[in-house]
This record gives C-alpha cells, sequence and structure tokens, in this order.
C-alpha cells in the first residue's frame, strides 16, 4: 500500500516514540472546545493555542471559562475573521496572557491601529503563508475559507453598528510536533479548494462549522469532508449558539454516509486527546 511521506514520517515518529517509552502518546495533544468556534489546543511540549476567543458572552460557553484566566497560560492566538462571535475577547485576552496574535495582515493591524491589540505582538500574514510561532516544531498555515469578515468600531448615533471591512476571512491548519495536523475551518461555505486543503494537508482532525445561515450546515459540511477534503476525524462545531445556527450533528453523520470519517460529538468544555 502506497504512503504519504507526511503519514510515513508520522508512522516513523510513532513507532519510535513507542520504542523509547510505550504509550507516551496517549494523551500529547488537547483540543477542548468552548463553544462556537472557541478552542484550546495544548501540543505535545506544552504549547497553547487558542483561536477565536469568545467567551464571556458565549451562551456556550461553561461558566468556568467566562473568566479568561481559567485558560491557564496561552502562547498564540489564531483569528479566522473579524465578526464579533471570532474576536470578542481577542484583546483582553492577549492582554492578560501577552500571547501573540495572529491574522489576516489587514484584520490584525486594524486592530492594533485601534490600540485594540500591542503591535509588537501581532504577527500578519496570508493565506497559503506558514509561521513557526511557538517553536521549529509546529507549523501553522493559513487557508483560504469562504465567508466575510468586518470589525465594529462603536455604535452610530441611531445605535446602529459602525462596521469596517476588516481583510479576508482564513482557516488554519496547525502541524504537531508528532505529525498530528488540526484543521479549523472558521466559518466557511463549501469550495473546491478544500480538497487541496485535504491532500497538501492530510488532515487528522477537522475542527468544522456545521451551524447553518451564515456557513454550511451538517449536510453541507457531511459532503464537504466526504467529498473533498476527507479527514480521519471531525469535531463539529459553530452550532446551537444562536437561534439561527439550526445545524446538527446529527445532519452531518447522516450526509457523511459510508465515509469513514469518525465524528468526535462532545459537549462546549469537553477535551479529546490524541
Amino acid at each position: 500500500m502506497f504512503l504519504s511521506s507526511k503519514r510515513l514520517l508520522s508512522l516513523i515518529a510513532l513507532l519510535a516514540s513507542l520504542i523509547v517509552s510505550p504509550g507516551a502518546l496517549a494523551a500529547d495533544i488537547e483540543v477542548l472546545w468552548l463553544g462556537h468556534a472557541t478552542a484550546r489546543i495544548t501540543t505535545v511540549e506544552g504549547k497553547v493555542i487558542v483561536i477565536d476567543p469568545f467567551l464571556k458572552k458565549n451562551p456556550k460557553t461553561p461558566e468556568k471559562y467566562k473568566d479568561l484566566s481559567a485558560l491557564g497560560k496561552v502562547d498564540l492566538i489564531l483569528i479566522t475573521h473579524g465578526h464579533f462571535d471570532h474576536v470578542a475577547d481577542v484583546s483582553e485576552l492577549a492582554g492578560m496572557t501577552g500571547a501573540k496574535v495572529v491574522a489576516n495582515a489587514e484584520l490584525v493591524r486594524q486592530m492594533a491601529a485601534l490600540g485594540k491589540l500591542d503591535a509588537d505582538k501581532i504577527i500578519a500574514m496570508n493565506k497559503s503563508g506558514t509561521i513557526m510561532p511557538v517553536g521549529d516544531k509546529v507549523k501553522v498555515h493559513m487557508v483560504p475559507a469562504e465567508h466575510s469578515s468586518s470589525l465594529v468600531l462603536d455604535e452610530h448615533a441611531d445605535g446602529a453598528p459602525n462596521l469596517v471591512t476588516a481583510g479576508a476571512p482564513v482557516g488554519y491548519v496547525i502541524e504537531m510536533e508528532n505529525g498530528f495536523s488540526i484543521y479549523h475551518s472558521g466559518d466557511t461555505g463549501v469550495f473546491g479548494d478544500m480538497q487541496l486543503i485535504g491532500r497538501m494537508y492530510e488532515p487528522d482532525l477537522a475542527m468544522i462549522c456545521i451551524g447553518g445561515h451564515f456557513t454550511m450546515d451538517g449536510s453541507s459540511a457531511g459532503f464537504a469532508m466526504a467529498e473533498l477534503m476527507k479527514p480521519k476525524m471531525i469535531l463539529p462545531i459553530h452550532y446551537g449558539t444562536f437561534g439561527l445556527l439550526k445545524g446538527n450533528p446529527d445532519q452531518l453523520k447522516q450526509a457523511l454516509g459510508s465515509a469513514d470519517i469518525k465524528v468526535l460529538d462532545i459537549k462546549p468544555g469537553e477535551a479529546v486527546t490524541f
């Protein structure tokens, strides 16, 4: 059977680790889902990455984590786009932890110019870029997403939000020290280059929005994963937070059909380890 170079390297790393220390990889990587699109990922070497922090006013976030200090140390924050339900707690969390903040160049520079982020702590990049901001063993790839992006600055006199455009929406692929890779979709609809992302990065775990209305629903996400990206596992996110987000994991599972993809149907506040 043919193995890609990534799969072969992952297999070699796994075998070597088992020889040195049996069972050492049992819980090397933790993914804690905190409701909506927010996740805390802990790498093999204990680096902590938070994606799209929306906690304090997130109706699905467990009460414990509405206190941002409960996240503990944070080394890196990834932002997929500028909508409030993805950036609401970025400024406070970055200021509290000293974490670097990664986003599309226009978005993160806009936030720094507005005084929402420390300009010395931002990492501006763009789709197709790769960085290693937490050491030379963890790679962060910025990949496309099909959505929109804006920031709310304040309100007009009539109470309407004052919006400014905030660069392009993106997703991320994080390649861990042991070769395990995680894709976070951000907010997106189905697009053909999901197949390219799958072929290039071969994600082991895909964190996929399934809520519908603003993003893919469960049925669309199931089609995209089964036909295009083909990850090993899916952790469904971005559903049930607000009334319009009616997509659910059952739709996803039904749409996956006989595809050999495991669905990690967990609740906000629960973690999975790899």
